[in-house]
């Protein structure tokens, strides 16, 4: 079965990283990680904070897959920018499609 997955990096690092850097940790983990294909959306995360809207940049990586082993690649990219980009959390979704090259 063929999935996609997208990885949710939100670029927010508490003072830690400038965001340029946590983009730049993002894509290059994404590089690194699937050389052969991937996605990159630009994005902005929104929820509330003492009732009033955060906006915050995210890079959302998607990748489309049917193998196992880079399935598992997916995870170990969302735990490496997790770590590398001093985040709270890293979302992960994954969405089975059927796709066809044209």
């Amino acid at each position: 079965m063929t999935n996609t997955f997208r990885i949710y990096c939100g670029l927010d690092t508490k003072g830690q990283l400038t965001i340029d850097q946590a983009r730049e940790t993002a894509l290059g983990l994404a590089s690194d990680w699937f050389p052969h294909g991937h996605t990159i959306i630009e994005a902005t995360g929104r929820w509330q904070q003492n009732c009033a809207p955060v906006d915050e940049p995210t890079i959302i990586i998607e990748v489309i897959t049917e193998n196992a082993k880079q399935e598992a690649k997916v995870f170990q990219l969302a735990g490496g920018y997790k770590a590398l980009a001093f985040q709270e959390s890293v979302l992960v979704t994954k969405t089975a499609i059927e796709a066809v090259l044209v």
